[in-house]
């Protein structure tokens, strides 16, 4: 049972009601309004930052000092990327086109979906509620954003500050659960972007269907680590994962998972972890917990299964929701800890006899929303990346490629579709609306169009519509479109050339007067 209040059934149905009301009387076409509600939930974020600090502290022990570099900061770089950008992506776009239609006025217009629904997940609840909302803002939606049930003291705070901030018929919260959750999806929505595990993305998929509303899932999956034995800097590697994997108790969806690594190079890394785990975690009980005491039960019984020999760490309390930083060595495929996704303080550590072998391991699970590679060997890198899928592939570093501005987040195959984060985000809350406009005159040159088909009118319909092809049978660019982009050039040069020899040979003094010219300017 909730430790603070749902909203009702009825509501729901009022605020959907609500926001689509307000989404066709255009308030949100207006791009100086949608800049006006991303600067509001900017200083939502920076007004209120030790209060959101306070909130996840009680709820789930997490550091201040990390809650500002994952969360926060992340938002407030977005913001103000986006602020600054909004304003040329939501302009018209004129497309590249042939000769035959650049008269018809060919627009790509970036149209607002409608009224959007996210479902955001516990575990950064900040960021992976309101980096989404900042792109549908940008877009122009209205917007619902389902919090999760599961942060007695955060998501209250998340719903009063969005009150408080934002205008209620942009954007509302809804609390609650399974319930609510459900009665959500028996809506009609313009779009839905969820973030949470592969099973609930099948029953948001599944609803999202039945109104054919297109739909964005973040749904992670066990993040791989190969790791080419001739890098120079284990100790590095070592503090890395240990900060990625552990980052909020491991509770992160692009967290490295597990690590492939030669078996003859194994004991090093394991060495170095030793180090960094003793040296970052010198005093257990500040970590953060993890969200569940069945949480908890379920990581602790992947580790009392486990085939592997646990090496660092391996302490559990579900009661208080613990468990220590753990490393797992000589893990196999098959290992109790290598069937779903940790979503906890454990790594596991495959050893390998060769690249191909690791690379056949991560391509005989499903696709990951990221890949870890730590080489600096350009070929080693490429093999990697040329063999494997993922969401993201990452060299040398962890989990950062998440917040970096620029870059979109988003999975492939069973870790999700669709992306998001600056332009990505905007891109997909966007419909890019296609228009063209066809002047009247043009009848007589479009006129081949209209039946009778007679054979004049076929004579000029393979004129109009003919097409040269730039390539031979085989896919080879022909010599003649190889040359084709210096000839305008070398027209330049040529008509250049034969304009100055004119002017000369009119106006003889003129060469020795530049001359002159030149040479005064020089002594100036």
């Amino acid at each position: 049972m909730s430790s603070f209040p749902y909203t009702t059934l009825g509501d729901i149905d009022t605020i959907h009601s609500t926001l689509k009301a307000s989404f066709l009387s255009g308030k949100m076409r207006n791009v100086s309004y949608r800049k006006e509600q991303l600067a509001k939930l900017a200083y939502l974020v920076k007004d209120n930052t030790k209060a959101i600090c306070d909130a996840l502290y009680a709820d789930v022990n997490r550091n201040p000092t990390e809650v500002i570099l994952s969360e926060t900061s992340i938002i407030l770089a977005e913001v103000a990327n986006v602020y600054s950008n909004v304003s040329s992506w939501a302009k018209d776009i004129n497309p590249p086109t042939g000769l035959n239609f650049r008269l018809m006025k060919l627009r790509i217009k970036p149209t607002p979906k409608g009224v959007v629904l996210i479902i955001a997940p516990f575990n950064f609840p900040l960021l992976l509620t309101f980096m989404p909302l900042i792109g549908a803002l940008a877009a122009g939606c209205t917007v619902v954003l389902k919090i999760s049930e599961a942060l007695p003291n955060t998501s209250p705070l998340i719903q009063n500050l969005v009150e408080k901030y934002l205008d209620p018929h942009v954007v509302r919260v809804v609390q609650g659960g399974i319930m609510e959750t459900s009665k959500l999806l028996q809506l009609r929505w313009d779009h839905i972007l969820f973030t949470g595990s592969a099973r609930v993305g099948h029953i948001v998929s599944a609803a999202a269907a039945k109104h054919n509303t297109p739909i964005t899932l973040e749904l992670g999956g066990k993040c791989p680590v190969i790791i080419d034995h001739n890098y120079p800097d284990f100790p590095l590697i070592a503090r890395r994962l240990s900060w990625g994997r552990n980052l909020n108790s491991g509770q992160a969806c692009t967290a490295p998972d597990f690590v492939l690594i030669s078996r003859s190079r194994q004991d090093q890394l394991i060495k170095e972890l030793k180090k960094a785990y003793e040296k970052f975690f010198p005093v257990e009980n500040n970590l953060p917990r993890l969200i569940s005491t069945d949480a908890t039960k379920r990581i602790k019984g992947y580790l009392d299964g486990t085939e592997g020999e646990i090496v660092i760490g391996g302490k559990t309390d579900v009661e208080h929701r613990f468990i220590s930083p753990t490393v797992v060595m000589d893990v196999n495929g098959t290992d109790t800890t290598m069937q779903e996704e940790i979503f906890g303080p454990v790594l596991s550590i495959i050893p390998v006899d060769s690249l191909d072998e690791a690379i056949d391991i991560i391509n005989s699970r499903p696709q990951p929303l990221a890949i870890y590679v730590f080489s600096e060997n350009e070929q080693f890198k490429e093999k990697v990346t040329r063999s494997t899928r993922s969401g993201s592939i990452v060299y040398n570093d962890v989990v950062l490629q998440a917040g970096v501005l620029g870059l979109p987040l988003g999975g492939a195959g069973e870790s999700g579709h669709g992306q998001y984060k600056g332009k990505y985000g905007f891109d997909t809350f966007t419909h890019f609306r296609s228009s063209m406009e066809t002047p009247r005159w043009m009848d007589r040159i479009v006129a081949v169009r209209y039946p009778p088909f007679t054979s004049s009118k076929h004579s000029a319909a393979v004129r109009l519509t003919a097409v040269s092809l730039p390539f031979d049978r085989q896919g080879r660019l022909l010599y003649s479109r190889r040359v084709q982009p210096w000839l305008g050039f070398f027209t330049f040069i040529v008509i250049g050339s034969m304009l100055v020899s004119i002017y000369l040979n009119s106006h003889p003094n003129a060469w020795l007067q530049a001359k002159e010219r030149f040479l005064q300017w020089r002594e100036m």
